[in-house]
């Protein structure tokens, strides 16, 4: 209904934007709504007439005045992104012929589109659901090929037919319930219970089994964050660079040296694995150091894991223990100096930290590719398993698991009508996902966050 309405008040306008990032040597242009083809025709002059789907070579004018030299197309509706008629034009990206295409462009009778309009108008239209449109900037600003599969995953409707088998089980518990309500003289609570019991557990089963796919797929759309932390010249720096390949923590043998976080990535197996290199923890330290200190203590206690780093050639320090123990958390101990004469040793650390241990040498690269084996990652495969990417959606799921299971509780406790309220409620908290039940706040606050072109 929400959907309806909105699409009942869009502007029946024709709207453009650059679809592509300014400065390449090609930029994209689109133009969609109802006089998009009649937009094209007044600013391009082609070498033959337009066509659904058939690229077109030719020029753009304006002002009888040719200003770039482009290939164009055009896509009839229903069968195009926005499901209206849309046109795009592939100019050159420099920053002087791509203001002379959307000047063009805005002087034949369209307006710059708003950030995600495109998107939203092929929402509205039918061209996909809420959880797919959410789905096209997550992959737009996938960092690694797992979180882009993830994305794609989503962007096919895999998360659609998921929330859409649950709400069927929904939709038969609630006919067996309602069938109890209209007919009370048949005494049919016996009845209703054995056969709605099972379906509502089985949804809640099926719901929190997506929900819990939100760990991983949070990792796998914005990366495994690593904190390597320790005390001043363990040779943290060193390790960070020798991790991600390149020269990227400054490195010298003062004491606090490094003052703030420093990050990079790298790209293991599919996945995003993010490196924070941190200032190292003393006790006695100069306020700006001490910034620094707090901050490495806060990156320990948001990354998703933790590289403590002690010298191998110096021992096992009071302020090593001070420090492992100051983190609260499960942590990777790396023996780094391992090309050095040792004072300790893997057995020693074990015993003394708890939690596995690697010797390396960041100076030589020897222990990379175990430390790189030891940081845990979510599984990648080729299957076609949907994870829920977004915290919105997993918020919802959290919701509507809720509500079943005090429908649950209601059997023993209430009515049969107050059993119907709150199943009624978890399928529209699930409908929240695809747009069937999303309020025109909700869809207008996802569609803010996209790029404009999208």
């Amino acid at each position: 209904m929400i959907k309806r309405e909105m699409r009942d008040m869009m502007v029946n306008d024709t709207i453009y934007a650059p679809a592509t990032p300014s400065g390449g040597a090609i930029a994209v242009v689109r133009i969609s709504g109802p006089d998009a083809h009649e937009v094209l025709r007044r600013v391009f002059r082609g070498t033959a007439e337009l066509k659904h789907a058939v690229m077109r070579h030719g020029g753009i004018y304006r002002s009888g005045v040719q200003v770039d030299d482009v290939m164009a197309v055009v896509f009839d509706e229903p069968r195009s992104y926005t499901g209206e008629n849309m046109a795009e034009i592939y100019c050159h990206g420099g920053a002087v012929s791509l203001s002379g295409v959307l000047a063009a462009i805005a002087e034949s009778g369209a307006r710059l589109a708003e950030p995600g309009e495109f998107t939203k108008r092929a929402f509205l239209n039918g061209k996909m659901d809420l959880s797919a449109a959410g789905a096209v900037m997550e992959l737009i600003g996938a960092q690694s090929a797992a979180g882009a599969r993830a994305a794609l995953r989503q962007l096919k409707g895999g998360l659609r037919e998921k929330i859409e088998a649950m709400q069927q089980l929904l939709t038969r518990a609630l006919a067996i319930i309602e069938a109890g309500i209209e007919y009370p003289e048949e005494d049919l609570e016996a009845d209703i219970r054995r056969d709605a019991l099972p379906l509502l557990e089985e949804a809640i089963r099926g719901i929190e089994e997506m929900a819990g796919t939100f760990a991983s797929g949070r990792l796998l759309l914005h990366g495994v964050s690593v904190a390597i932390v320790g005390r001043p010249n363990v040779g943290k720096s060193s390790l960070f660079n020798m991790l991600v390949g390149r020269e990227r923590a400054i490195v010298t043998a003062i004491p606090g040296t490094t003052r703030d976080t420093v990050d990079d990535c790298i790209v293991r197996d599919g996945v995003l694995l993010r490196f924070i290199d941190t200032a190292g923890m003393r006790s006695e330290a100069d306020e700006v150091e001490k910034i620094g200190i707090e901050r490495a203590r806060s990156a320990a206690q948001d990354a998703d894991a933790v590289l403590m780093v002690v010298d191998r050639s110096a021992g096992i320090t009071e302020e090593d223990r001070r420090i492992f123990e100051a983190l609260g958390r499960e942590a990777l101990v790396v023996l780094n100096k391992a090309d050095l004469p040792a004072k300790t040793n893997a057995e020693e650390a074990r015993q003394a930290f708890g939690c596995d241990v690697v010797e390396a040498s960041a100076k030589t690269g020897q222990g990379r590719e175990e430390i790189l084996a030891r940081i845990h990652v979510p599984e990648v495969g080729d299957a076609d398993d949907v994870v829920v990417t977004s915290e919105r959606h997993h918020a919802i799921l959290k919701a509507a698991t809720d509500s079943l299971k005090s429908s649950m509780d209601a059997f023993d406790t209430a009515d049969l009508d107050c059993v119907t309220i709150d199943i009624k409620e978890a399928w529209d908290r699930l409908g929240e996902i695809t747009g069937v039940t999303a309020t025109e706040e909700i869809i207008n606050s996802i569609f803010d966050t996209f790029c404009l072109g999208k």
